[in-house]
């Protein structure tokens, strides 16, 4: 009998960072377990919601049992005997790459910004559309660079969504503000709309504190939904329109072909939902110094009185569906 390989992820998710780091590491862990590896994230007090996720996706969760992303953290993940390990958040400290450096275990880094701490990483996996090869040249050893939309990491629910071309509920706008909504956008933006009378469907994030507003607002408004998150990727895919954080949702968007807004919470949002607003795919709403009710709303009215054809077209040419299958395979010849 021959062993599977091991994949460790390092990735956490909480109220005030999201969970965007973690769900993007499960979409590479789904494809890593379809390359024959045995796949394990190591997180630091990971929602039961998040868990139940990971173990539906055939992840094991392992609690980070020290200081989370210094070198004890670093440690930790060594003794999980991995093949490779990927890790993927803003705030791991140089002695967290630097004790990995000192290992014999390839690993890679998740990054958006050119932010990473790591020095010395076996690849690099940015799946942002401005990624590219000059913001990574002062890294050593000539790291694998997985750059781009083609790298683009959604889930495998949302690759089979997108192969049934789901027809369009013409007028409706869908909105996630994704897992955290740590600024408490999502039952202001669904108030407004509701006053509209358009059809609204709202998912609620796993960290995302605003059910209960959002209930209220759906018993209040007939035609606002609260949707549970086994309905989250086929509301999004029939939507005409989705308003969206601008992290990874909106990758899954331009995978199921769903225009969507953009809305810009956090600084390192910024260049991809600005790449991608070029791209044609969505819109951008720049939210980080202030919170625009006005143009959110004069963007969805134009979107579903101008028609959004063009911009459905655009998502579907990006052709993101398999980014997470093409990472996968690149990882694998490294572990």
């Amino acid at each position: 009998m021959v062993n599977r390989k091991v994949a460790v992820l390092r990735a956490d998710a909480s109220s005030s960072i999201g969970v965007g780091h973690v769900m993007r590491s499960l979409s590479l862990g789904e494809a890593l377990i379809d390359e024959g590896f045995g796949v394990e994230l190591v997180s630091c007090g990971l929602a039961p919601s998040l868990q139940s996720l990971a173990a539906s996706c055939g992840i094991e969760v392992v609690e980070l049992t020290c200081a989370p992303r210094s070198s004890e953290d670093a440690q930790f993940v060594l003794t999980r005997n991995a093949d490779i390990v990927v890790v993927d958040g803003y705030e791991f400290s140089r002695e967290f790459f630097a004790a990995l450096e000192l290992s014999d275990t390839p690993f890679a880094v998740i990054d958006d910004n050119a932010e990473t701490n790591a020095k010395s990483p076996n690849a690099v996996i940015n799946q942002n559309p401005h990624a590219s090869a000059p913001m990574y040249a002062h890294l050593q050893g000539n790291p694998k660079l997985l750059l781009g939309l083609q790298y683009a990491m959604v889930r495998r629910e949302v690759r089979e969504v997108a192969a049934m071309n789901l027809p369009t509920r013409e007028g409706e706008v869908f909105v996630a503000m994704g897992g955290a909504d740590f600024l408490g956008l999502t039952a202001p933006i669904v108030e407004a709309l509701a006053e509209t009378g358009l059809p609204i469907r709202v998912a609620v994030g796993h960290a995302n504190t605003q059910r209960e507003q959002v209930q209220k607002l759906a018993d209040q408004f007939g035609h606002v939904t609260l949707i549970e998150q086994h309905d989250y990727v086929s509301s999004l895919a029939s939507a005409h329109v989705a308003v969206l954080a601008a992290g990874s949702s909106l990758w899954e968007a331009c995978a199921v072909g769903a225009p969507s807004i953009g809305l810009v919470v956090a600084d390192n949002q910024f260049a991809s939902a600005n790449a991608a607003a070029k791209l044609g795919f969505t819109r951008m709403v720049d939210c980080r110094v202030i919170f625009n009710m006005d143009a959110v709303m004069r963007e969805v009215q134009q979107c579903i009185l101008g028609g959004t054809s063009a911009m459905r077209g655009a998502a579907l040419s990006a052709g993101v569906a398999n980014g997470a299958s093409k990472a996968a395979s690149e990882l694998g010849a490294i572990a």
